[in-house]
């Protein structure tokens, strides 16, 4: 890691990154300008909305896109980041994490907390994420901190908490959360939830699995509630049966995809519903990669992103002999999920790009990349894959995370064209969060 870390610090004190007297000029008459004003130029800007690509300049004032310029002003005399024609998409926003860290089979965890996850994502282009469930109080302290500026990490929505049953899923990790039996309890914790304000509510409605589940009833009060409340709910849940269900108590997305195949008719029921989709399509497929593609694992963006223990257990002995005869039966279960997503892509579904990062087969900051090349595996175009890390999340979350003026000025800026291949998002030159140009290699290492 230190050797990485130290060729990517030189590489970076070279060409990427540096401002030099060229690029950052003050007239000698003229007072120093606001920190808060910087000018790109040089930049191609990939309009995810609009779906075009044009070259022009952009001008940040106060964490915000000012104005954009086909051609920059010639009077302008405060800060200038001269990009050469790179590519500047919108802040990429992991829709479902758990930010606590990292883990892996047969590996000492990387239980970095919320704080530093924060920081060290944005060396990935993240510059936000939503967290399904964690120490509430934590989440509650880690976001306010954010949010004031205490640390520069990327910007913590958090459902702060995760409805469910006594024993239900999310009571297994020993961290307290909030259960419910009845319409009535539930409709209390709501309202007693609502109070810390969580950006979403996390529900989990699971009748088909071994641990125990709110009933319908429940959760229908818990959705009544939350939409009374102007606070949208992701609900986690296993089956297509389930989504059924939420469909008919009026939820707003459901995270995860189930394995089996979707019933005739249900994409175009959930397209016409307008329910949101977050599928985790990493946490589901990824580990096959992680073990059996060993360029994966091989990333250099990945293995910047976690300890050299998390990386050694997915190639551990212990792990393979355990797992490795099992490629051919994962490869199949993969191939479903991917045509279920591709049901949900045809139909017109909007899908959001979350990884349930904190899982296997998930590193944070990492995995939001390969959540949106499994969505072109899927049939979306880069076009759609982008939109649903970056625009569409956004939406979701209540922001203008485009590049149009007006919208927060979080951008990823990019080595090469991430329409010819969206795992270009991967070749990160710079990343600006809320006007700042990022010190990457130091918020890395506030990240470990």
């Amino acid at each position: 890691m230190k050797t990485l870390v130290t060729k990517l610090i030189g590489i970076l004190s070279g060409a990427m990154l540096t401002l030099s007297a060229t690029q950052m000029s003050y007239a000698a008459d003229m007072p120093t300008p606001s920190p808060d004003t910087l000018l790109l130029t040089q930049v191609q800007i990939v309009d995810v909305d609009q779906q075009k690509i044009r070259r022009g300049a952009v001008l940040i004032e106060q964490g915000r896109i000012a104005a954009e310029y086909s051609v920059p002003p010639a009077d302008f005399k405060g800060q200038i980041l001269e990009l050469n024609n790179r590519w500047l998409i919108p802040g990429l926003i992991d829709m479902h994490v758990h930010a606590f860290g990292n883990r892996a089979p047969h590996a000492k965890s990387d239980f970095a907390g919320t704080e530093k996850i924060s920081q060290r994502v944005l060396y990935a282009g993240v510059t936000g994420f939503l967290d399904l469930f964690g120490h509430e109080l934590g989440q509650i302290t880690a976001r306010q901190q954010q949010r004031a500026g205490a640390f520069l990490g990327a910007d913590i929505y958090s459902s702060l908490s995760c409805l469910t049953a006594p024993k239900g899923h999310c009571t297994e990790y020993g961290l307290e959360t909030r259960t419910m039996s009845t319409p009535e309890e539930a409709i209390a914790q709501v309202q007693s939830l609502a109070k810390a304000k969580p950006d979403v509510i996390k529900v989990v409605y699971q009748p088909s699995d071994d641990q125990p589940s709110i009933d319908k009833a429940t959760f229908a009060a818990i959705v009544q509630q939350s939409n009374q409340l102007g606070i949208k709910t992701i609900v986690h849940l296993k089956t297509w049966q389930e989504v059924s269900d939420a469909l008919e108590v009026g939820a707003t997305a459901f995270t995860h995809i189930p394995g089996t195949p979707i019933p005739t008719g249900l994409a175009d029921k959930i397209a016409k519903a307008k329910m949101v989709v977050i599928p985790t399509m990493t946490v589901h497929t990824d580990l096959t990669d992680f073990l059996f593609d060993k360029t994966v694992i091989a990333s250099e963006l990945l293995q910047a992103m976690t300890t050299p223990a998390i990386i050694a257990g997915y190639q551990s002995e212990e792990t393979m002999k355990k797992w490795g005869d099992r490629e051919a039966k994962w490869r199949k279960q993969d191939a479903q999920r991917t045509a279920n997503l591709a049901a949900l892509v045809t139909a017109g579904v909007t899908v959001l790009a979350g990884t349930d990062a904190g899982n296997y087969g998930t590193i944070q900051g990492y995995s939001v990349h390969r959540e949106m090349l499994k969505f072109t595996q899927a049939g979306m175009t880069n076009w759609q894959a982008l939109a649903a890390a970056t625009t569409r999340s956004g939406s979701f979350l209540g922001i203008d995370n485009t590049l149009q003026t007006g919208a927060q000025a979080s951008f990823v800026i990019l080595d090469a064209s991430p329409i010819e291949d969206i795992q270009n998002t991967q070749k990160i030159h710079a990343v600006i969060h809320q006007g700042k140009v990022v010190d990457r290699e130091q918020t890395l290492k506030n990240g470990f």
